[in-house]
């Protein structure tokens, strides 16, 4: 019986370390990325720079709070070129918006904006 614990104990080992490396290997992510859905457009501002500006929807039932975002300048390859990274003010009310608004270099090249951190909540606040 002790031999066939530890053949038990072997494999429940090796399954969870299979499950772990399959986790790892995905990446970290945004739970409900799906949820948060950026809608944008570059604009000059008055000084003569660039941003891009535009509203972070959420369609979850929980807010989304400490909302982080990637702007990506792609080259013309679709390769990127530059990141730019923002936090967005204040909580993402679920079934609302946000607005935001993220510094960048040049306003003719082509952006990729990504959430790429969020927590989310369902309470006062």
């Amino acid at each position: 019986m002790p031999s066939l614990a530890r053949v038990f104990a072997l494999t429940c080992a090796l399954l969870l370390g299979v499950v772990a490396l399959a986790a790892a290997q995905e990446g970290p992510g945004v739970l409900y990325a799906d949820s948060l859905r950026p809608e944008w457009t570059v604009e000059p501002t008055r000084t003569g720079r660039a941003q891009v500006v535009g509203y972070l929807h959420n369609s979850n039932i929980k807010d989304a709070a400490n909302v982080w975002l990637r702007v990506d300048q792609l080259g013309a390859d679709g390769a990127v070129a530059g990141s730019y990274r923002r936090r967005v003010v204040g909580d993402v009310l679920s079934g609302g918006r946000s607005v935001f608004a993220v510094p960048v270099a040049d306003a003719g090249a082509r952006y990729r904006v990504t959430v790429e951190t969020a927590d989310w909540v369902k309470e006062c606040r």
